[in-house]
């Protein structure tokens, strides 16, 4: 840059100014200032020459140089472009030459300005390391591109002007450096012998993935290792990549061309050297198929595989340039190591004989392998019960279609059993979307076994469903029988005591450190005696759509969700709907209504428009849980956001907030207000007609809607990371015992 630089600035000096007497001499003695290298005495006496004399296109001209020299780099391109005015073709020449050479001498002023550092990437990474040559701020390049248009035109006028000439091959070095100068990091990789090794690794801990107190990235972010290359392909200058694969990977590979770009050719090698998959850019390719466009470039098909046993090693691919273009292109890596390469701490634990102890608390980040059983063993005393919730932790496919409209949701990706030591089942574990939920009641003192395993095909898998892999967490909660059992959130008994859900839920602060921040939605874990009733109480403004989750195995003892008003007097919504296949209830919170401009004559007052519209201040309502007849059972008390849960204009916003304004067509039992009564069966005399192709509709169970747009909510991603570990990750042990 330093040798530019001086280039430049001697072209600027051998545009000598105009000779041009006047009387009193300014002008000549500014010339000899500016000739001497007296800048600023130059810039003063062309100054003051314009007060004497007349402007003019000489003047202007010298006034530029000087205004150049002298670091004004407005001011010289002001004088010069007036300057231009000039009939003299000569001038003319100089003028235009001086004018290039002044944006050149500006252009490497804001290269040497320091640029604001690039914004950090999603979820806080750093921005992407810089490849090739160090790029030019895009305000120098914009004086670059224009030094060389005038440089050009000047050129144009003489073409001898040798000045002018180093000048615009400085500027055009800029503009449009060699291929060599720009390519990648990965340079010199010509032949396969000099292949550069392309890294495959764990991506950056992120929302739904967090990281482990060392700050290492999660076992499951051990499941799939990654590498996204920007690249670059200069004419007659072939690329080579190395992967080192092991037997059983899964291996995807996904090169992106611009549209418009020349074509590129990927090849795949074995470690043998022979050809395992061909594709051409924008062209029918090896394979056959033509490539079809994705956005702004053009995405091969992916090419997946699985690396055989004798084929572990290292694999190539190879870039050739076709079009003999410059091409910057992308290319994508993913590895899926063999399922028995990343299995979780507990393994070998596939037999009976092998299970391993569970203590009670969350489990988190296990592991199933297709055709692999994972056994554990829990040990009771006398009159203790067994809570277990099975719950899979992988991040949704978004590349799994989506299913039909109203299809029923498919069932849990794996078995849960519960069995004594005689081998007995004991336990089954019972649906809740994709969890499950077991529990054993007092089964008497011993040893007990938990098998997960693949479900078996015509238990809600179709044939052609594939063992599940994945990871998956577990919570275990060992407890007492009542009423020495009962949770820690006792006396909760009646409205007047009920336990606010939200606080029940904050995770213990350390001693000496402040409370940590809840992450996640507000969930608990709790349970009714026989003849015992839990209340809780939530507030909610209204604003956001809200649904209160109850969890249970309905087998063991059926409980019912009520919704009531702060007094616990009021009923609202009941939810009394599981059954075997799906164990749980849910209602939705009340949304606030808007008041109705039309419904008083009282003008509304003014309104703020740079202010914020406050929120209506929340409400306290109060939920009552108790079981049928002298039932007992185990539950999780959730309160979860549905997707869209940002009150923004989606579509799930909408759906969820009209069937939380009316909860009678979830299958509420009571009105919101007894005077409301007459009101709703009046209009739902009037909607009959219209409902009655809607009865399915209807009947759909609130807590399968919670949990299917939890699963689609956008800003929930704090909840899926705690959720990853355990549902009760947060949670106190249920007492001290």
């Amino acid at each position: 840059m330093m040798r530019w630089s001086r280039c430049v600035v001697a072209a600027c000096l051998a545009l000598s100014a105009c000779g041009f007497e006047t009387a009193d001499g300014t002008v000549e003695n500014a010339n000899e200032a500016l000739a001497a290298g007296k800048v600023d005495e130059a810039v003063s006496g062309y100054a003051e020459a314009a007060t004497r004399i007349p402007e003019s296109p000489p003047l202007n001209f010298d006034r530029g140089i000087a205004a150049s020299l002298a670091g004004d780099h407005e001011g010289a391109a002001s004088f010069l472009l007036q300057a231009l005015a000039t009939k003299d073709k000569v001038l003319e020449q100089k003028v235009k030459a001086a004018i290039g050479t002044a944006y050149a001498r500006e252009a490497l002023v804001l290269e040497r300005t320091p640029q604001p550092a690039a914004a950090p990437g999603p979820d806080g990474a750093p921005p992407p390391a810089e490849t090739g040559a160090p790029k030019i701020p895009e305000p120098a390049m914009a004086k670059w591109k224009l030094a060389v248009e005038f440089l050009e035109d000047a050129l144009t006028l003489d073409p001898k002007d040798l000045e002018a000439r180093r000048s615009l091959e400085v500027a055009l070095l800029r503009v449009d450096p060699p291929c060599a100068t720009r390519d990648d990091k990965f340079e010199d990789n010509d032949n396969a012998g000099s292949a550069k090794p392309l890294e495959v690794k764990a991506e950056a801990p992120n929302q739904s993935q967090a990281p482990s107190p060392e700050g290492a990235p999660s076992e499951a972010a051990k499941d799939k290792l990654q590498a996204r290359e920007q690249l670059f392909s200069c004419p007659d200058d072939d690329d080579w990549y190395a992967l080192e694969l092991a037997a059983g990977d899964r291996v995807e590979l996904a090169p992106t061309v611009p549209k418009d770009a020349g074509r590129l050719r990927f090849e795949l090698l074995r470690p043998d050297g022979q050809s395992a998959w061909k594709w051409t850019s924008q062209a029918v390719g090896a394979t056959g198929t033509t490539a079809q466009a994705a956005g702004d470039g053009d995405a091969a098909p992916r090419h997946r595989f699985v690396v055989g046993p004798d084929e572990a090693g290292r694999w190539l691919v190879h870039q050739t340039n076709v079009d003999v273009d410059e091409v910057s292109y992308g290319l994508e890596v993913v590895v899926r190591p063999a399922c028995d390469k990343v299995e979780d701490r507990y393994e070998d634990n596939d037999v009976i004989t092998a299970a391993k102890q569970l203590t009670p608390g969350p489990v988190p980040d296990l592991k199933r392998c297709p055709a692999d059983e994972d056994w554990y063993s829990v040990t009771l005393a006398e009159g203790e019960s067994l809570f277990l919730y099975a719950q899979p932790t992988d991040a949704p496919d978004e590349d799994a279609p989506k299913p039909p409209e109203g299809a029923p949701p498919p069932p849990p990706p794996f078995m849960l059993e519960v069995l004594d030591q005689a081998g007995t089942v004991r336990s089954r574990g019972a649906p809740i979307d994709k969890s499950q939920v077991s529990t054993l009641l007092m089964p008497g003192a011993g040893r007990y076994y938990v098998r997960v395993f693949d479900r078996p095909l015509g238990l809600g898998a179709p044939a052609a469903t594939e063992p599940y892999e994945g990871r998956y967490s577990l919570q275990v909660e060992i407890v007492p029988p009542c009423p020495e059992g009962d949770d820690r959130f006792e006396d909760n008994d009646d409205a007047p005591s009920a336990t606010d859900l939200v606080e029940a839920s904050q995770p213990p602060a350390a001693e000496g450190q402040p409370p940590q921040p809840p992450q996640g939605p507000p969930v608990v874990f709790a349970r009714v005696c026989p003849g015992d009733v839990d209340w809780w109480k939530v507030a909610s403004d209204g604003t956001k759509p809200q649904i209160v989750s109850l969890v249970f195995d309905h087998g063991q003892g059926d409980l019912q969700l009520e919704l009531l008003d702060e007094s616990g007097m009021t009923s609202i919504a009941t939810s009394d709907t599981s059954s075997p296949e799906q164990n749980g209830e849910a209602v939705p919170l009340p949304m606030a209504e808007k008041p109705d401009p039309k419904a008083t004559a009282t003008p509304a007052p003014a309104v703020d428009p740079t202010k914020p519209e406050p929120p209506p201040p929340p409400k306290t309502y109060t939920l009552r849980i108790a079981a049928k007849g002298d039932a007992q059972n185990f539950y999780l008390l959730r309160l979860d956001q549905p997707s869209g849960g940002g009150g923004g204009d989606d579509g799930d916003s909408k759906d969820d907030s009209k069937d939380q304004q009316d909860p009678q067509d979830k299958g509420d039992k009571a009105p919101k207000d007894p005077s409301d009564s007459k009101d709703s069966k009046d209009n739902a005399d009037d909607k009959k007609d219209d409902d009655k192709d809607g009865d399915k509709k209807d009947k759909a169970n609130p807590l399968q809607d919670a949990l299917d747009n939890l699963d689609r909510n956008p800003e929930n991603l704090p909840a899926r990371d705690a959720a990853r570990k355990s549902p009760l990750a947060n949670q106190k042990p249920l007492k001290d015992w």
